[in-house]
């Protein structure tokens, strides 16, 4: 499961930033690696909710990395 949460992440930062797939690795920071400002990663957290219908926002500040972002999503969804 946790690999989907991570296409659907991959996906989305995608479609929002215009980066490579390749470029987007679990170890991936969002603001040193990927260049994603506050704003971009609320949006993206808030598509992932209304996807997931989970609670994200709210735990950004844990956040740093994707991988920090998957563990947090499968914790609550699972």
């Amino acid at each position: 499961m946790v690999s989907d949460y991570l296409k659907e992440v991959k996906k989305i930062i995608e479609e929002k930033t215009g980066l490579e797939p390749s470029e987007i690795t679990p170890e991936s920071y969002f603001e040193d690696d990927l260049n994603l400002g506050e704003m971009e990663l609320l949006e993206i957290l808030n598509e992932l909710e209304e996807k997931y219908h989970t609670e994200l926002v709210n735990k950004k500040d844990d956040m740093e990395t994707i991988e920090d972002l998957i563990d947090i999503l499968s914790e609550q969804i699972e």
